[in-house]
């Protein structure tokens, strides 16, 4: 059964917008593949099943229809994909994520898009909506939220050729529990003490850490003190395209700001093994430090997702 019954033209026409931006080196036949791919997962998200289950994991108190993935509109035009989400999994901060077929690189389509939204999610209080588009778009009424940040691994495990074995020594833990407790604490004292980040920048769980370990993409730190930090990735890919994803290069209070992030981040991808090409991360706008170390490891910004707030009803 195609996603939300779309015929197949309905559907390959999600790829067009990435197709228009899509960086060079990146091949249009696997991006588009991936488009239509992702259309999947979001069908899948509404499922009687998953509805309930999300419902109940997050506690709200919202009808089963409000938390359904579901087309907003379905045109040879426009067709939209629309659905409810929580920043961070906070009950006071929902939000509708969006995916169209159509691009959203002006004001008249974000105030197109933003009524439409207003209007079916009226019920339910949203704070606003978002979408991912091309990075460096000038939209008044957007905020940019993650910015995906991509590059050449090979170039970035050789960006920053400093050896941190001299005073951290570093391994590679099959089991995410030997890291977790130590790096949660310090991660939410990390939190607690940058309210202004702590929004946007989340703490890995305990699966998503196994994870990285199952696939030799988990690397933790130690000193003479104990856990000094860690660096953890996925493999995911990007536009199509086999990638490490980043999901945490995290140093614990006595670490930071000595300028490491860079050369920790080069030794971790020159010590994994995972025989992709490419590296990659979201990153939040507001997360400075974090960009500045992309972009020492010669990343760039390939995608951008856009906020847009809107009246509370």
């Amino acid at each position: 059964m195609s996603p939300f019954d779309l015929p197949a033209h309905r559907l390959a026409a999600f790829a067009r917008p990435v197709l228009e931006y899509l960086p060079a080196g990146f091949g249009a036949k696997d991006a588009a593949r991936a488009e239509i791919d992702d259309i999947g997962s979001l069908a899948a998200l509404a499922s009687p099943d998953v509805v309930a289950a999300r419902i109940g994991r997050l506690e709200v108190n919202v009808s089963t229809w409000d938390m359904t993935e579901r087309l907003l509109e379905a045109s040879d035009d426009s067709t939209i994909v629309s659905g409810l989400r929580y920043l961070n999994l906070d009950p006071a901060f929902p939000f509708v994520a969006v995916k169209t077929t159509a691009r959203v690189n002006n004001v008249d389509a974000v105030n197109a898009l933003a009524a439409q939204v207003a209007q079916a999610y009226r019920s339910v209080g949203v704070r606003g909506f978002t979408f991912w588009e091309q990075s460096g778009l000038d939209l008044s009424s957007a905020e940019s939220w993650a910015t995906v940040m991509a590059g050449s691994l090979s170039a970035a495990a050789g960006a920053d050729e400093r050896d941190v074995t001299a005073a951290l020594t570093i391994s590679w833990p099959e089991a995410a529990a030997e890291v977790f407790a130590d790096y949660q604490r310090e991660h939410r004292a990390w939190r607690s003490g940058a309210p202004e980040l702590a929004p946007f920048v989340s703490e890995s769980d305990q699966a998503g850490l196994q994870d990285a370990a199952d696939h030799g993409l988990l690397m933790s730190l130690r000193d003479d003190h104990g856990f000094a930090g860690l660096a953890a990735a996925t493999i995911s890919p990007l536009f199509g395209r086999r990638a490490v994803c980043m999901l945490d290069v995290f140093l614990t209070e006595r670490w930071r700001g000595k300028g490491l992030a860079p050369a920790i981040q080069s030794t971790f991808l020159a010590g994994q093994r995972s025989g992709a090409d490419t590296v990659w991360g979201h990153i939040h706008a507001k997360n400075t430090p974090s960009l500045r170390t992309a972009q020492k490891m010669g990343r760039c910004p390939v995608q951008q997702e856009y906020f847009v707030s809107l009246p509370a009803f």
